[in-house]
C-alpha cells in the first residue's frame, strides 16, 4: 500500500513547524552550549593569567631578595669576614627600594652572636639555644654556600650560610616585608593562597579554604580544575615559583553555576511557548495563504520555460503582494545583471587585451630585450633577473584566467615590472611598496595596481631625469584602499578635468581608457561607491586613489 500523502495545507503547515521550531531548538542549544564553553574557557584563562602574573611578581621580588644576599656575601668576603655596616645598608637600600617596607637583615656568626640587624632587633629563635639544631639554622647547617627560602613562624626569610671550608663563617637572614608579597593578591577578585611546598599557608585573601593547622586544605593541593568542597564548587589553579613557594588562585562558581541552571529553566520555558504560539499560528497561516502559492508556482515556471516577461500579480495580502512584487523586480533585476554580466566579460577581455597590450607592446618589449642583451655583456644576473621578470609577466597574463586575485598574488607579479623597470632606468626610477600585512589574502581583480604605476611611469618621466614613485594598500573600516603617488611631471589642469569627467561616464569618449578601464571595471563588479579618482598638480606628481570592498 503506498504513503498517503497529505495535503499540501498540511504539508507547509508542517514545513513551517519543521523548519521554525527544530532550528530554532538547534540554535538556542548550541548558543547556550557555546555560552557555558566560553564561560569555561575564559574563567580558566583568566585564572591561569592572573596565577602565573602572581608567580611572576613573588619570583621578581624573591630574586632581588635573592641578589640582595649575594651581593651583602661579596660584602662581607672582600672585607674579610668583617661587616661594614655602610656597606650593608647601601646594599639594603639598593635592593629593597621597591618594597613599602626595608625589612629586617640579620647578619649573625657562627656562634649565633648578632653582628648587624637592620631593625636593630633579633628574633629568639636566631640567637637562643634551643633553636640552635632546627628551624632556620637547621636549613644553613644543611645547605651550605647557597641562599635558600623557608616559611618560618608565618614569616617569610630568606637565609644564606657563608662557609670556609666545613667551617661556617656568618649567616645572613632577611625577613621579607609582608607587603612585598602580598600587595598583589590584597585586591583580587578571586581567592589567592600563597604557601610553602608543604602547605603551610604565608599569605592569603580568604581563611575558608585553610584548616585549623594553617595549612591549605588538601584537596586543593593534590589537583586543579573544578573541585567540589564544601558544599560548593570551586576552579582552582595551582603554579609553583622556583623560591619554594606555591600560588593558589581560586574562583567560587558556585553562584555563576546555579545561574546557568537557572537561565536554562527560563530559556525551556520561553521555547515551550515559542512552540505552542507557532502550532497555533501556522495553523490559521496555511489555511489562508496557500491559495496563492498555485499562482506563484505557475509563475516560476513560466520564468523555468525562459519567459523572463512573466509577470506575478497578487494582492490578497502585504505580504504576498511585497512576493509578487519582489518576483517581478527579480526578473527585471535579473534581466539588467544578464546585461551587465555581458559588459562585464567583454570589459574584462578588453581589459586583459589592453593590459597585454600595455605590458608587451612591441617598444616595450624591445627596450626589455635589448636592455637583457646590453646587460648579458656587463652583468649576466641582471640580465637573468630580466629574463625571469619577463617570464613571471608573460606567465602571469597568459595563463592566470581568474577575474580576482589575491593582494600577494598580484603583488608578486607586480614585483617583476617593478624588477624590469629598475634595472632599466637604474638610479633614474626609485619606488616603494608599502601594503599592510592583514590585507593580504583579500581578494582584488587581477592586474588592478600594475596599471597605477604603468600610468605613473608613463607620464612620470615627461622631461624629468628622476622619478620616485610609492603605492600604498591597507584596509578602512569595510574597504580596501590602494594609492599610487609619484613625483613626476604631473597632469595639466584642462587634461585631468577631462580625465576626472570621462570617469563619471558610463562610456568612454577618450584615448585615455588604461585609467577609465580601471575604474569601470571596479564599477561593475562590486556595485557600489568604488571605484578610481585622481587628483594632480603640474610639475608636482600625481594621486591615483583606488576603493573596493573588502572580501
Amino acid at each position: 500500500m503506498s504513503k498517503k500523502t497529505g495535503s499540501f495545507q498540511e504539508n507547509i503547515r508542517g514545513t513551517f513547524i519543521k523548519y521554525s521550531l527544530v532550528p530554532v531548538a538547534v540554535i538556542v542549544t548550541v548558543a547556550l552550549f557555546l555560552f557555558v564553553f566560553s564561560w569555561i574557557v575564559f574563567m580558566a584563562h583568566f585564572n591561569e593569567q592572573e596565577n602565573q602574573s602572581i608567580v611572576s611578581e613573588i619570583t621578581r621580588t624573591m630574586n632581588i631578595c635573592n641578589e640582595m644576599m649575594s651581593d651583602v656575601a661579596d660584602s662581607l668576603v672582600d672585607n674579610d669576614f668583617e661587616v661594614k655596616d655602610s656597606e650593608i645598608f647601601a646594599v639594603l637600600y639598593k635592593r629593597t627600594a621597591d618594597f613599602g617596607e626595608m625589612g629586617n637583615l640579620i647578619i649573625l656568626s657562627s656562634d649565633h652572636k648578632t653582628l648587624f640587624s637592620s631593625k636593630n632587633s633579633v628574633p629568639r629563635f636566631l640567637t637562643g639555644r634551643e633553636s640552635y639544631d632546627w628551624g632556620i639554622w637547621h636549613q644553613i647547617y644543611k645547605n651550605k654556600n647557597s641562599v635558600n627560602t623557608i616559611l618560618y613562624n608565618k614569616n617569610l626569610y630568606v637565609t644564606y650560610g657563608l662557609y670556609e671550608g666545613s667551617n661556617l663563617k656568618v649567616a645572613v637572614v632577611y625577613a621579607i616585608p609582608g607587603e612585598a608579597i602580598t600587595s598583589n593578591i590584597s585586591a583580587q577578585a578571586r581567592y589567592v593562597i600563597i604557601t610553602d611546598e608543604n602547605g603551610w599557608v604565608y599569605a592569603s585573601n580568604t581563611k575558608k579554604l585553610q584548616n585549623e593547622y594553617g595549612k591549605v586544605e588538601q584537596i586543593f593541593t593534590e589537583r586543579s580544575g573544578y573541585i567540589r568542597y564544601d558544599g560548593n564548587i570551586y576552579y582552582a589553579n595551582r603554579n609553583n615559583t622556583d623560591k619554594g613557594l606555591v600560588v593558589y588562585t581560586i574562583n567560587d562558581i558556585s553562584r555563576s553555576v546555579h545561574l546557568i541552571y537557572v537561565l536554562i529553566a527560563i530559556i525551556v520555558v520561553i521555547f515551550g511557548a515559542i512552540a505552542l504560539v507557532t502550532i497555533r499560528s501556522t495553523k490559521v497561516s496555511s489555511e489562508k495563504y496557500t491559495k496563492d502559492i498555485r499562482r506563484i508556482e505557475d509563475a516560476f515556471e513560466e520564468v523555468q520555460n525562459g519567459n523572463l516577461d512573466a509577470k506575478l500579480d497578487i494582492n490578497s495580502s502585504t505580504e504576498f503582494t511585497i512576493i509578487a512584487d519582489d518576483f517581478n523586480d527579480m526578473l527585471q533585476g535579473l534581466k539588467d545583471q544578464i546585461q551587465q554580466n555581458k559588459e562585464l566579460a567583454e570589459h574584462a577581455a578588453f581589459s586583459q587585451v589592453k593590459q597585454l597590450e600595455s605590458q608587451f607592446n612591441p617598444h616595450f618589449l624591445f627596450n626589455t630585450l635589448d636592455n637583457i642583451r646590453f646587460m648579458a655583456k656587463i652583468d649576466a644576473a641582471a640580465a637573468d633577473k630580466m629574463i625571469v621578470s619577463l617570464s613571471g609577466l608573460l606567465r602571469y597574463s597568459i595563463r592566470e584566467m581568474r577575474e580576482e586575485v589575491t593582494v600577494k598574488e598580484d603583488l608578486e607579479n607586480l614585483q617583476y615590472y617593478l624588477n624590469i623597470l629598475q634595472i632599466r632606468f637604474n638610479k633614474r626610477f626609485a619606488y616603494s611598496i608599502d601594503v599592510t600585512e592583514d590585507i593580504m589574502e583579500y581578494l582584488i581583480p587581477k592586474l588592478l595596481i600594475q596599471p597605477l604605476l604603468e600610468n605613473a611611469v608613463k607620464y612620470g618621466f615627461n622631461g624629468q631625469e628622476k622619478l620616485s614613485v610609492n603605492v600604498r594598500g591597507y584596509q578602512m573600516k569595510e574597504n580596501l584602499i590602494f594609492v599610487c603617488e609619484d613625483d613626476g611631471a604631473g597632469i595639466e589642469e584642462d587634461m585631468l578635468r577631462e580625465i576626472q569627467e570621462n570617469l563619471k561616464k558610463e562610456d568612454n569618449a577618450t584615448a585615455h581608457y588604461g585609467l577609465y578601464n580601471i575604474h569601470r571595471r571596479i564599477r561593475l563588479m562590486y556595485k557600489g561607491d568604488y571605484g578610481l579618482d585622481i587628483s594632480s598638480k603640474k610639475n608636482e606628481g600625481t594621486v591615483v586613489r583606488l576603493t573596493i570592498p573588502k572580501h
